[in-house]
């Protein structure tokens, strides 16, 4: 039996710091566009826009790590994913609607959020681990 390759903690610094500055980003992001387009642009397109540049934006850390790592990128990749995953869940968690009235919606957003930070790590690493391999040859 061979011992897997430990996890390169310079990988998941960089990840983590990917992290901090994508979560910045999103909040400079989301009051800037709510300040300056708001009445310009239709509300619902504008929190549709934020959202999927929101969602996007989450792969940009476990991708980071993945190309890091020169060795075993979707562990990485996942391993950062999990740590998005935590922090999101959390932040659900410590919202005001958590509190009030929409305790109920944010708790059935969970698994969906759940899910769809789990598909964009997985594809996040796989492009990694593809530009990776391509690199090396």
């Amino acid at each position: 039996m061979s011992a897997s390759p430990p996890i390169d903690r310079a990988a998941l610094i960089a990840g983590l710091f990917t992290l901090t500055a994508v979560i910045i980003g999103n909040m400079v992001l989301i009051i800037a566009s709510l300040s300056l387009l708001s009445e310009r642009m239709d509300n619902n397109l504008l929190y549709g826009l934020l959202r999927v540049i929101g969602m996007l934006s989450l792969a940009l850390p476990p991708y980071v790590a993945a190309r890091a790592a020169r060795i075993n990128p979707m562990r990485h990749a996942l391993t950062l994913g999990a740590a998005e995953l935590l922090l999101i869940l959390l932040m659900m968690t410590q919202t005001f609607s958590w509190q009030g009235t929409l305790q109920d919606s944010v708790a059935g957003r969970m698994p969906l959020v759940a899910l769809a930070i789990t598909v964009i790590s997985l594809i996040a690493g796989l492009i990694a681990r593809m530009l990776n391999r391509d690199e090396d040859r």
